[in-house]
């Protein structure tokens, strides 16, 4: 018990509905908490009538009450009846942010790729990329971040370099096509890839060009076919006709920034990821 307590009980309250008789009628809000065996770093709070409200003493309800909020170490008269509750403190989140589609809170803003990994559940040797409106950006292990609210991250295993390609695993689609050629390119034809409700129609073939030294070198644009428009019936951005394998295609000049594609890293997954943030801008 407090040491400075005064006055002489005993006085009988409530602390969490539990009853305690108690030989001082002055005391703390902390040698309360001690008392009754609540953590330090509970909340403690009385519980006092409203002002009235015009129904009888008889009519009163719990609803006609409200907590006020005591600090540690204030000076409290206690009387008996008297109700107090212990309320646990709820740290908010300095930042929420999106890794694989789950959100994660972190009351610390300064993070690091491997913090975020280790956070997530990801393996280190995974790639961690920041989604990025025009082109996604890896985020190394090392990487010292000032995370902002409601940025997104994905990972993806690295780049798999000399294994064979896989058009479900390396695109995310199950229907795809593969057209080498003869100057060495790879095209890759993705059947019945959804778009956007802002387009139309609701799916298109998409298609992707490979160099031949993928994925050392980074793909570039993209083409679908039939022709897209936008929901006002527009040409979208940077679109054109363009004839490819002896049919018209409608080309996409998308383009990623110089050191946006990482050898030994960013994969085909990357790209169709970037393909999908130019869709998602609906112009």
């Amino acid at each position: 018990m407090d040491t400075n307590q005064q006055g002489h009980g005993p006085v009988h309250v409530l602390i969490n509905q539990v009853t305690f008789t108690l030989e001082h009628l002055t005391t703390t809000a902390r040698s309360l908490k001690e008392h009754a065996a609540i953590p330090s770093e509970h909340a403690f709070c009385l519980e006092q009538s409203r002002p009235h409200t015009g129904r009888g003493s008889a009519e009163r309800t719990a609803a006609d009450n409200e907590l006020v909020l005591l600090g540690d170490d204030e000076s409290l008269e206690l009387a008996d009846g008297q109700r107090f509750w212990s309320v646990t403190r709820v740290k908010r989140a300095a930042v929420s942010v999106t890794i694989n589609r789950k959100e994660y809170a972190f009351s610390d803003r300064h993070q690091t790729g491997r913090s975020l990994k280790e956070h997530a559940g990801i393996p280190l040797t995974d790639v961690l990329f920041l989604d990025r409106p025009h082109e996604d950006e890896v985020v190394p292990n090392d990487a010292h971040l000032h995370l902002k609210e409601g940025e997104c991250f994905h990972s993806a295993p690295p780049a798999n370099y000399g294994a064979p390609f896989d058009g479900r695993a390396d695109t995310g689609f199950e229907r795809v096509e593969r057209l080498p050629q003869p100057d060495g390119w790879l095209y890759l034809i993705v059947h019945d890839y959804p778009l956007p409700a802002a387009y139309a129609p609701e799916r298109v073939r998409l298609l992707v060009k490979l160099p031949p030294l993928f994925p050392d070198a980074a793909p570039d644009m993209f083409w679908v076919s039939p022709h897209v428009r936008t929901a006002a019936g527009s040409v979208p951005h940077g679109a054109s006709s363009e004839t490819v394998l002896e049919e018209q295609w409608q080309r996409f000049s998308w383009h990623l920034n110089p050191g946006a594609w990482n050898p030994g890293t960013s994969s085909l997954r990357d790209f169709m990821r970037c393909i999908r943030a130019r869709f998602e801008q609906q112009n």
